[in-house]
């Protein structure tokens, strides 16, 4: 388990355990498509929140909690990087491009933690204040993301025309309600864990027409209609190509499927997963684009799009690992691979049928209205929060001179305090099932037990 919440005061404690389960990053990354000959233009479309919110806090992309954890030369590249990741329909269409890169993915997504710490520089609260201390109800007024909708062959089609279906969800990880979400780190790295809910997949057997959804009560699906004016491809009467990213604006409101945005309890962190439903009929196998390539560029003429497909844009870095991982939160962008999609995961991993995957090296750019509700909230009963099988309880917290921490076992463990920047301040190792250390020489702060 990644960690107990305890308290925010002068000096503070976030318990990290390492109980989670451990997975093995999955083999199929998806790579990005080969560069485009196309003129690529810049979205036209100015951000906007077309609906009234209780109390507007502006926009809150999947970027903003890393803007204190990475260096403006990280930025930089991220922005340099973005590009679209094709998002298949519920069974696998194909590319045909010499079998070098994977197509895309069943479901891009993205799990967000408003009251996780690294949302200020100074690492003590979130947007919203950090359990346990009182805080708010929140609610989803309007979601945008960057995408490209290409058209193939078959044109569109107003009679049947595609969608882009978007499942968002609540899950509660700082009051420990473990039903509907699981912690996990990445291979041997254990300094950070990922938070994936949890899914249910009907139709796996069938070769079309299988759904993936959250099993979490508050969920709701939003079928966005794409429009002929969604289209980002272009041609002019030379021959010439360019196409468009598009800023996809959908209020919570949209076909009346919330009537005033999507509630989200106080303590409960946010995910979305967007998916391409198309409107054509189509067979297992059928091709949405191929062409030729030419070291990372698409030969000239290519790729030719025969079906229909959206491409969700997302950006990453090179030569870092789990470089958009939330070290003391729950911020984690997350997918769905065609494993998901046929439940194709064997053996120890067998269990990642009914999860999102993590997907620390991929981020999607999706924004989020949020409005709350000042009036609307509680306090998180700290016994309830992230109960883990290692620690029994961790007191006084705050602490002054010295903090007590109960285990639940005589084994032996080794205990170790690290400060917010991730420097490690203290350590010992005890086989009692009660262990007090001396932090009176410590600066006031949040710090960091991590046991093993």
């Amino acid at each position: 388990m990644k960690k107990i919440l305890l308290s925010i005061a002068s000096m503070a404690f976030i318990v990290g355990v390492n109980a989670q389960v451990q997975i093995t990053p999955i083999k199929e990354t998806p790579h990005q498509e080969p560069k485009s000959k196309e003129i690529i233009l810049p979205p036209k479309d100015e951000f906007k929140m077309t609906q009234k919110a209780f109390e507007k806090l502006g926009w809150v992309n999947t970027l903003s909690y890393l803007s204190n954890l990475m260096g403006e030369n990280q930025v930089a590249q991220f922005n340099q990087s973005l590009t679209g990741m094709t998002l298949l329909p519920d069974t696998c269409l194909t590319v045909y491009a010499k079998d070098i890169f994977s197509p895309g993915l069943i479901g891009m997504g993205f799990v967000l933690d408003p009251y996780s710490p690294v949302f200020s520089d100074d690492f003590t609260s979130g947007i919203f204040p950090t359990p346990p201390e009182f805080t708010y109800n929140y609610r989803l007024d309007t979601i945008m993301f960057q995408g490209l909708y290409y058209l193939g062959n078959k044109e569109y089609d107003a009679s049947s025309p595609d969608t882009l279906r978007i499942y968002l969800t609540s899950v509660a990880p700082y009051r420990g309600e473990r039903d509907h979400y699981l912690t996990v780190y990445m291979g041997g790295d254990r300094d950070t864990s990922y938070l994936i809910p949890k899914i249910s997949v009907t139709g796996a057997n069938q070769t079309k027409g299988a759904t993936i959804v959250p099993t979490s009560p508050n969920t709701v699906c939003i079928d966005y209609i794409l429009q002929e004016e969604d289209t980002v491809y272009k041609w002019d009467s030379a021959g010439q190509s360019w196409m468009r990213w598009t800023n996809f604006e959908i209020p919570l409101t949209y076909d009346g499927v919330t009537q005033n945005g999507f509630e989200v309890p106080y303590g409960d962190a946010l995910s979305i997963m967007i998916h391409f439903i198309p409107g054509y009929d189509y067979e297992l196998g059928d091709t949405l684009y191929w062409g030729e390539v030419v070291g990372d560029e698409w030969a000239d003429g290519y790729p030719l799009r025969v079906n229909n497909q959206f491409s969700l844009r997302y950006g990453t870095l090179k030569d870092v690992n789990n470089e958009f991982a939330d070290p003391i939160g729950y911020n984690t962008p997350t997918g769905l691979y065609r494993q998901h999609r046929y439940q194709m995961f064997e053996g120890e991993s067998a269990f990642l049928n009914e999860y999102y995957y993590p997907m620390p090296n991929s981020l999607a750019l999706i924004w989020f209205a949020l409005s709350v509700d000042e009036d609307e909230g509680g306090v998180i009963d700290v016994q309830v929060m992230e109960a883990n099988d290692i620690v029994s309880k961790i007191y006084p917290n705050p602490a002054k001179d010295n903090v007590i921490i109960d285990l639940k076992s005589s084994e032996r463990a080794t205990i170790k305090l690290y400060n917010i920047l991730g420097q490690e301040v203290k350590s010992t190792s005890s086989d009692n099932m009660q262990t007090i250390m001396n932090v009176s020489d410590l600066n006031a702060g949040i710090y960091i037990v991590k046991i093993d």
